[in-house]
């Protein structure tokens, strides 16, 4: 295994997932609980790990297909791109 800053193996691109998940549902809470500065910072940091987590899978898909599934793939890009949509929400002015 060479060395590289994305996530190497299926169980670390699946515990990736799993924290983006729960990322998105705490952004969902504070979206609905909290105030705007905390919805905010939990929509860009969970923004930039569900991106980095996406990147992880997609090399990984692309290295050996058999090992990282397509549902890991497709799962991740959604919750990416709702992710991302919200911290460039949380951007504009």
């Amino acid at each position: 295994m060479k060395k590289s800053f994305l996530l190497q193996t299926v169980r670390q691109m699946n515990a990736g997932a799993v924290i983006s998940g729960l990322g998105f549902l705490l952004y969902l809470g504070a979206a609905a609980l909290g105030p705007e500065s905390v919805r905010d910072g939990a929509a860009l940091v969970f923004g930039l790990v569900s991106l980095y987590v996406f990147v992880s899978v997609a090399e990984g898909r692309r290295r050996d297909k058999e090992a990282v599934s397509y549902n890991l793939l497709w799962g991740q890009g959604a919750l990416t791109l709702l992710l991302c949509m919200c911290a460039a929400l949380a951007l504009r002015p």
